[in-house]
């Protein structure tokens, strides 16, 4: 995956957890959602959901990045990956976030290694017989510890689990001790400290999403208004709780960021305390109209942000999307460019339409006097719309080489009558990657070595129009009684010709003029879409129109308003040229 492609899924997973995480926080303040266990469950869902988005979502598939093009005489090229094109301000944004996220794992590194000197620098404490029977029916694999060094207790560790008690744990009221024990020993049980761990690694990748450092705060703060909830209901005593609260608010604040459960982070004090001061429930009734609601409006804000924000699968290997290459014009090297000896690659953003043809293309990078060729050849490519997920976009290096010295320059083929008869000798296809040559040779209705006449030939056009409208069939003698096809991409007449897709079109629209329902169609209720294939000339005015679906009765009404239409003039490289595009007149009876 590219530079390009990889910031924009981030920045569209980005918004798509920004939508959610509002949506969700809206739905909870709406109904009143205090209770902190269910709150705790519903952030935790919300952000499970947030981070498994690109995993259950439609991803829109994406053409190959690097396509490379050998322009002149035939020359040794890399078969490798040609070097994928990052701009300047792509690279910054990439370092940045490279620079914040190991910034914020270089902070939990230290973190651990804290933890760490403080398991190890901790000198075993032996609970008072009255907390250690809590210790023993709460979480017997406790281990307790005391470290002057803290001003609060801290909880850490998996398998074994530790509880760093503060220097001046033995001298606080025995209430407040049994408090405080009581908290940590709910932590341990519940293995609250791999959730906190795993909330700073989410942290520390995501360090840039304000939206999802908001909704991992007020997980944790759910989690310990839990875990007072649990303490208060375990010893009985309320008020004791709530001194054993305020009497560690008035110590010197630890380490907050530390991947451990703190018994008190200050930024949450007042709302546990107001939590622990009246009694929060919700009934049934209630909790099963909050479940109902909330997973319908976070539904369709998911469903919303999802299709608003899609993400873009990355690009299919370079082998894979040549073969889904029809054939491609190699562009011709600039005579001004050939006499200064200028040479290089030239990138391109190119997008391809649902019938895979090159709608939109634009030079990201490259010398100055190769890009208008390299523009001019890219909008004749063709793509095969069976094998990819269209409309896509890819990004297409042609790189340009002089020719070796004293290699002579090629010359097309000398052209005959197409009223020729004999035996057809051999097929020659130029201009299509191998394995589009060979299932055009597939399809072909003659093969080398057969006899043919104006029929078979007639068939073996319309064939190959079929496989790739880019395509015609010329004849070239070669001996008597012998044929030799050469297939090569068919050349507009009259100048260059582009194709554009109808919304990209539709926007150059200076006049136009609405069809007339007709009387008979009102009578039958018949509407409806007509499609047509326009040629807009270089003047802008509508010079052909050929009828790709529609009902009958309805498509002389579309043909003669847009036969009237005006467009703006297309210009490529600065020259008006023809434009093929599809026009859709819709007709529905409120009209």
């Amino acid at each position: 995956m590219s530079a390009a492609h990889w910031l924009g899924n981030l920045a569209a997973w980005s918004a798509q957890a920004a939508v959610l995480i509002a949506v969700g926080g809206v739905a909870a303040w709406i109904f009143r959602l205090r209770v902190p266990r269910i709150r705790l469950a519903y952030w935790q869902a919300l952000l499970a959901i947030c981070l498994l988005l690109p995993a259950v979502e439609p991803w829109r598939s994406a053409a190959d990045s690097n396509v490379e093009v050998a322009i002149g005489v035939a020359r040794p090229i890399s078969t490798g990956r040609a070097a994928v094109y990052f701009p300047p301000w792509q690279q910054a944004l990439l370092l940045l976030l490279a620079c914040g996220c190991a910034a914020r794992t270089l902070w939990l590194a230290v973190g651990f290694g804290k933890l760490r000197r403080w398991r190890r620098d901790a000198r075993a404490f032996a609970l008072p017989p009255r907390l250690d029977l809590l210790r023993a029916a709460v979480a017997p694999q406790a281990d307790f510890r005391r470290s002057p060094s803290l001003a609060g207790p801290v909880t850490f560790g998996l398998w074994r689990p530790v509880v760093v008690l503060p220097g001046h744990f033995t001298e606080l009221p025995a209430e407040v001790q049994e408090a405080i024990v009581c908290h940590e020993l709910l932590h341990v049980r519940r293995r609250d400290w791999i959730v906190t761990v795993a909330e700073q690694a989410i942290r520390a990748v995501l360090w840039f999403h304000p939206a999802v450092w908001w909704l991992t705060g007020q997980a944790q703060l759910a989690r310990e208004q839990t875990v007072d909830v649990e303490a208060v209901a375990l010893t009985g005593d309320r008020e004791q709780y709530l001194n054993a609260l305020l009497a560690m608010a008035g110590n010197r604040p630890a380490l907050d960021l530390a991947p451990a459960a703190l018994f008190l982070r200050k930024r949450h004090l007042k709302n546990r305390v107001a939590l622990l001061l009246k009694e929060v429930n919700m009934s049934k009734k209630s909790l099963i109209s909050f479940c109902a609601t909330s997973c319908g409006v976070l539904f369709a804000a998911g469903w919303l942000a999802l299709h608003t924000f899609p993400l873009q699968a990355a690009p299919v290997p370079q082998e894979a999307a040549q073969s889904n290459l029809l054939h491609s014009v190699p562009p011709k090297y600039p005579q001004a460019a050939k006499e200064k000896h200028i040479e290089g690659a030239v990138v391109l953003e190119v997008h391809i339409d649902a019938e895979g043809h090159v709608s939109d293309a634009k030079v990201l990078s490259g010398p100055e006097e190769l890009r208008s060729a390299a523009l001019e050849a890219i909008l004749q490519w063709h793509y095969s719309p069976q094998a990819m997920t269209l409309p896509a976009v890819t990004q297409v290096t042609m790189n340009f080489k002089l020719p070796l010295q004293g290699a002579p320059d090629s010359k097309p083929g000398m052209a005959l009558p197409p009223d020729w008869h004999g035996t057809l000798k051999s097929i020659q296809v130029d201009g299509l990657t191998p394995a589009a040559r060979d299932e055009l040779l597939r399809r072909l209705p003659a093969h080398e070595g057969d006899l043919v006449d104006a029929d078979v030939m007639l068939s073996l056009t319309k064939t190959v129009r079929d496989f790739d409208e880019h395509l015609n069939v010329s004849l070239s003698p070669d001996e008597p009684h012998t044929l030799r096809i050469s297939l090569a991409p068919a050349t507009p007449s009259g100048g260059p010709r582009i194709r554009v897709g109808g919304n990209v079109q539709q926007a150059k629209l200076r006049s136009k003029v609405n069809p007339a329902y007709p009387p008979e169609a009102k009578a039958q209720h018949i509407q409806g879409i007509v499609k047509l294939q326009a040629i807009i000339g270089k003047d802008g005015a509508v010079a052909n129109l050929v009828v790709l679906s529609g009902d009958p009765i309805l498509v002389a009404a579309a043909m003669e308003a847009v036969r009237q239409w005006q467009y703006q003039t297309t210009l490529l490289n600065g020259e008006p040229v023809e434009v093929v595009t599809q026009i859709d007149v819709n007709f529905t009876l409120s009209q």
